[in-house]
């Protein structure tokens, strides 16, 4: 009873959205994981070099990391690059799930700071509740690729006690039947107080 009163009103939100937007209709109501608590613990280690490009502030380097839990189990290891002004005001590297979350600590400064960021992450997936299904219930899954991988193209700016952030994320397949990568983008806005 509850999940058809909760459905009724975001499916016919997301039908209006859709409709008005011009895409496909939705058609995955029918087929939602069932509510479920998720316990994941997630770590990633960074070493970064630092360097001067043509007068700006560049920093490179590896990564690896992992995450266990019932939402997310993986082991990654990457590289990225960042490049800019007033690359020690911030400490941000942003990351989309099943990443890390990500520092996204920056420190107030006099004036306008920016970079250029990209980030390229590969990760063997050993469990994926949002395409292997609910672990305590049974419920609908997919043949999940094991190997997935992420390209991340971004741009932050920083001023004074504000940082603006924008990244797109192209990542591979990650389920066997998937026609198309998936592309997706983030935008964040933050302020010290």
């Amino acid at each position: 009873m509850w999940a058809s009163l909760a459905r009724g009103p975001g499916e016919r939100l997301q039908r209006a959205v859709h409709k008005v937007t011009g895409s496909d209709a939705p058609e995955g109501w029918d087929h939602q994981l069932e509510n479920e608590p998720f316990v994941n613990l997630g770590y990633e280690k960074r070493w970064w070099l630092q360097n001067r490009l043509g007068g700006l502030e560049l920093e490179y380097g590896p990564s690896v990391g992992g995450a266990v839990g019932n939402l997310y189990t993986y082991a990654s290891t990457g590289a990225g690059v960042r490049l800019g002004q007033g690359l020690s005001r911030s400490f941000s590297q942003f990351s989309v799930t099943p990443a890390p979350s990500g520092v996204q600590y920056f420190k107030p400064g006099e004036g306008l700071g920016w970079f250029v960021f990209a980030n390229f992450e590969g990760r063997f997936m050993a469990h994926n509740m949002l395409l292997d299904g609910n672990t305590f219930e049974d419920s609908h899954s997919v043949d999940r690729e094991k190997w997935v991988g992420d390209a991340q193209l971004g741009v932050a700016m920083l001023w004074d006690r504000w940082q603006l952030s924008f990244a797109n994320v192209w990542r591979s397949h990650e389920f066997e039947t998937q026609r198309e990568h998936d592309q997706f983008g983030s935008i964040s806005l933050s302020t010290w107080l």
